[in-house]
């Protein structure tokens, strides 16, 4: 799959955003460095890509043209060009993608349905969508919202509710008794090591009988044997080694 983002790279307004809970989550180094690959690299080489579309990286170091990176996926680094990345703050804020960039890192496995990123709008600069997925049956799809923003600096989706923070935005969406049109269960799902995803078999159900043999006379076991007790505790290949074991056995001593 080929990088679906040309364009050059350019200083994202999201540096612009005066947010103090969004900027004092990030003081913590927990996701201040964190970018998504937005496509295979190196594009043109299928057979030696060494990143893949929605891979996880630590950003190491960075230049006007150039990041060097590490993949949490493979464990290696390497240098890439800033159109092949996204930064990400805070899990959910992703600097610089599209519309199509966020459907196509949203259907990517392990999401689901309310996997969520907040991104720049396209069609309003300046302004930020929030794209989250949506699964009806059989049906997967990536609904978009506009966040808006007052004069004052506060955002919203409808008109009912007023967020000061997009931190505050996304923490009201994100509870049940909140929302009944967006509802939102945690940020795109980014490929890493940590969530490889084992398949393992179904865990074989054994059922333990509540029949105690010891307390079946041999005439009873012999009717199953043979067959002739309506509610046969035996299956038919028991029942068959069971008849050569009574052959055999045939003087020994039972206890009726």
């Amino acid at each position: 799959m080929g990088c679906l983002t040309s364009r050059p790279w350019r200083q994202s307004s999201l540096h612009r955003l005066e947010d103090p809970v969004l900027m004092s989550d990030e003081s913590s180094g927990n996701h201040m460095h964190m970018a998504v690959a937005l496509c295979n690299f190196p594009p043109h080489r299928s057979d030696e890509h060494t990143i893949f579309l929605g891979d996880k990286l630590n950003i190491i170091s960075e230049d006007d043209d150039m990041l060097m990176v590490y993949s949490t996926t493979t464990g290696t680094e390497f240098f890439i060009p800033h159109t092949y990345v996204s930064k990400v703050h805070n899990r959910w804020l992703f600097e610089g993608i599209t519309r199509r960039n966020a459907e196509q890192l949203l259907m990517l496995p392990p999401n689901y349905s309310g996997c969520f990123l907040i991104r720049e709008s396209q069609s309003c600069p300046g302004s930020y969508s929030l794209s989250m997925r949506q699964d009806r049956g059989h049906v997967h799809s990536v609904k978009h919202y506009r966040i808006h923003q007052l004069h004052n600096g506060w955002f919203y989706i409808h008109q009912s509710h007023y967020f000061s923070t997009l931190t505050q935005l996304v923490d009201y969406y994100s509870r049940s008794s909140n929302s009944t049109y967006c509802q939102l269960s945690e940020p795109c799902l980014l490929h890493d090591s940590n969530r490889a995803i084992v398949h393992r078999p179904s865990p074989i159900s054994i059922q333990r009988s509540n029949l105690n043999w010891r307390d079946l006379s041999r005439s009873r076991i012999q009717r199953q044997v043979k067959g002739t007790d309506q509610e046969s505790l035996l299956s038919e290949g028991l029942r068959e080694t069971m008849k050569a074991y009574f052959y055999v056995t045939e003087d020994s001593n039972w206890t009726e």
